[in-house]
């Protein structure tokens, strides 16, 4: 039977992540207020449209705000690993997938090389890098912080780690 693992992992905050989820609030609350003020003041049909433009500035307020809300799922089924990015709970994105035999090699840091595309889905703790060659972007990078039940599933089928 085939082993099968998931492991989820919270972005590490940003330097800007404050400026964007609390800025969006500030700029939002101010757009809100100001097409209150307006549309309300002209009234009629006007506070309808101006109704319409405040629910339809809070839903980017809240929109904009969850942006920040990154998590990363590491998915393993043998040796095949799958690597999501997961956007304020709702927006699911492949960063990549691969055979984990196919990988060219595996580091207990992060790796530095030239002329490479790297895929970033670190978390809090040690960070890992699986170098291998894809079909579509040529040698990769993957950066990533797996717990140690992640790592024994993954260990085994990758080269020896350096």
């Amino acid at each position: 039977m085939e082993n099968i693992r998931e492991q989820l992992v919270k972005r590490q905050p940003q330097p800007n992540d404050s400026l964007v989820k609390y800025g969006s609030y500030v700029i939002g609350g101010t757009l809100i207020l100001g097409e209150a003020v307006i549309f309300f003041s002209l009234g009629g049909l006007f506070a309808v449209i101006g109704i319409l433009a405040i629910a339809l500035t809070g839903w980017g307020t809240v929109y904009f705000s969850g942006l920040v809300n990154v998590e990363y799922e590491y998915c393993i089924a043998g040796p095949e690993l799958s690597i999501d990015k997961i956007v304020d709970q709702k927006k699911r994105k492949t960063l990549c997938s691969l055979n984990l035999k196919n990988a060219d090699g595996f580091y207990r840091s992060r790796k530095q090389l030239q002329n490479v595309t790297v895929v970033s889905a670190e978390g809090e703790g040690e960070a890992y890098t699986i170098e291998y060659t894809d079909p579509k972007y040529g040698r990769t990078l993957i950066y990533f912080t797996p717990d140690e039940r992640t790592l024994e599933m993954i260990t085994k089928y990758l080269p020896r780690l350096s």
